[in-house]
């Protein structure tokens, strides 16, 4: 398997690398400057640099790839910062398609799902910019032809656990928050999965 990882600089996106690899896959990590190359080396693993959100750039590096993996999301919630979503999905899908590519991830926003807690709907207020750029970026997947899968998520945290639970179309029970590394494991585990195929799924932590 030939895996490209967007925002492989990322707390998600550098678990994805390492997961990848494990599983004996191919991995190309893409990131936006010279200084933020992976800081660890792998015989499988390559890094370019480039812009995620560039076409042209993304046609050079997904020719002869598998799949595609992609933690990119805004650092602050606001308009500029959270249209990496869909900027990002605009040109994935373009590059796939001239490409040849057909499997496609992303991490999305647990805040998409129609039944929310109270603080749920509270963070649907707070952060429109988060909810209105993730629902554009999945509506582009959706409508692209590829095979696509949206990984929702709550509040990301750096607990040491891989182990997660996911559902189709919900967020687990009691699922608010998930480690970056568990998050990560679903993504490379469903890589392969056709269950997860043309899906949002609600990702969790490992335990109710």
């Amino acid at each position: 398997m030939k895996l490209v990882v967007l925002g492989a600089n990322g707390g998600t996106g550098q678990h994805v690398l390492r997961a990848a690899l494990q599983d004996g896959m191919t991995v190309t990590a893409v990131v936006r400057s010279e200084a933020k190359r992976p800081k660890f080396d792998h015989p499988d693993l390559k890094c370019v640099v480039g812009d995620p959100c560039d076409p042209a750039f993304l046609k050079t590096v997904l020719r002869g790839q598998d799949a595609l993996i992609s933690t990119l999301g805004g650092r602050a919630p606001t308009r500029s910062a959270t249209s990496v979503y869909y900027r990002s999905a605009d040109a994935i899908v373009e590059a796939a398609w001239e490409t040849g590519l057909k499997r496609v991830l992303v991490t999305s926003t647990a805040l998409l799902f129609p039944d929310q807690t109270m603080l749920g709907a509270l963070l649907q207020y707070l952060v429109p910019n988060v909810v209105r750029s993730a629902d554009r970026m999945e509506k582009v997947l959706q409508n692209s032809g590829l095979n696509w899968t949206a990984a929702r998520a709550g509040f990301l945290n750096d607990t040491r656990q891989d182990t997660y639970r996911a559902a189709k179309g919900a967020l687990p029970k009691d699922g608010t928050a998930v480690p970056r590394l568990a998050l990560a494991r679903f993504l490379v585990d469903a890589v392969a999965n056709p269950e997860t195929s043309c899906a949002a799924y609600g990702v969790s932590h490992g335990s109710a």
